[in-house]
């Protein structure tokens, strides 16, 4: 039997703005405290990409696999992460 460690738990935040029905993940972090540091620094922007009116929470990897599915991972937004094929191509 495997059991998996605590070192496989993170953080992620993730935001809903007034104007999206769904939440996006928008970082990952190791502790709950980075990413509560995530949120105070996001909530400072200003401009085009501000999040005036926007809810933020976090989430930890377990209560994701939860709410999204077992299959669930973070994945950055707009990220390609390549298939283990292609980053042994790019080791030639």
């Amino acid at each position: 039997m495997v059991v998996k460690g605590k070192s496989s738990e993170y953080f992620c935040v993730a935001v809903q703005r007034n104007y999206e029905p769904q939440w996006r993940v928008i970082s990952k972090h190791n502790t709950r405290e980075e990413a509560q540091a995530e949120i105070e620094n996001r909530r400072s922007y200003t401009g085009a990409f501000n999040y005036d009116n926007a809810e933020f929470r976090i989430i930890s990897r377990a209560e994701a696999k939860k709410e999204f599915g077992k299959k669930w991972e973070y994945t950055p937004i707009g990220g390609h992460q390549p298939k283990a094929a292609e980053r042994a191509s790019d080791d030639i």
